[in-house]
């Protein structure tokens, strides 16, 4: 039985493989599917034209988590100057100042996991199947 001999081909050709991506590749179609977003510091995903995939009920979930959390940090590094007593002593209810710190994290959770929703909403693809 005859056999034919394996096709060599060179290293240095222009194959289907990409051995260093490019931004190239985002540009004709290349996107990024994901559960849950790597995010930048404004909060805006930070993947090429992501699809959420899996169950969307555990993406929403973790997006609002994510987001969530990123923001009240924010709210906290915008009131540096908010402090603690050490020893934890004072009275039960907390001061202004860190009432009203409070408040505006809060706020910023829920603004932030609305986000989330309406970026889920948008950008859920189904179970990646």
């Amino acid at each position: 039985m005859a056999t034919s001999p394996k096709k060599e081909t060179p290293a240095d050709s222009t194959g289907v493989l990409q051995e260093t991506p490019t931004s190239a590749a985002a540009e004709h179609g290349d996107h990024d599917r994901i559960v849950m977003a790597s995010r930048r510091a404004d909060g805006s995903m930070d993947q090429v034209s992501p699809e959420f995939i899996g169950d969307k009920a555990t993406v929403l979930e973790a997006a609002k988590h994510q987001l969530g959390q990123q923001a009240a940090s924010a709210v906290d590094t915008a009131a540096r100057g908010v402090t603690s007593s050490p020893d934890g002593a004072g009275d039960s209810e907390p001061d202004a100042e860190v009432k009203a710190l409070r408040d505006a994290q809060e706020k910023a959770v829920q603004t932030a996991e609305e986000k989330a929703a309406a970026e889920v909403e948008q950008l859920h693809q189904g179970l990646g199947d």
